[in-house]
């Protein structure tokens, strides 16, 4: 008698709860699901933009460290021609003094 009793109720409640329409949610239930949702997006965004960083690093750092490096090459020659270039003024017109002086 009692289990036919526990049915019935059980029943009686599995079919009060089916018919049910949803409650609205209120603003504060609405603000917290929209911040739980936000702070996910927000740390799954940083870890990408934390891989990503990497990754471009690894490729940026070497291409900007090579043209650093020929910039500094390029300015080394083109300081080392004038040195040679002066030091040639300098020793044509040391023996231009000579020969003027010779003659």
């Amino acid at each position: 008698m009692w289990k036919i009793i526990f049915v019935i109720i059980i029943l009686g409640l599995g079919f009060g709860s089916c018919n049910k329409e949803t409650q609205p949610l209120t603003k504060q239930e609405i603000k917290q699901k929209i911040d739980s949702i936000t702070k996910i997006r927000i740390k799954e965004l940083d870890e990408q933009s934390r891989v990503d960083l990497e990754h471009r690093i690894k490729i940026e750092v070497k291409v900007k460290v090579d043209s650093i490096f020929n910039a500094r090459m390029a300015q080394k020659i083109k300081t080392d021609s004038l040195l040679n270039a002066k030091i040639q003024l300098k020793t044509k017109d040391s023996s231009l003094n000579k020969n003027v002086i010779a003659k």
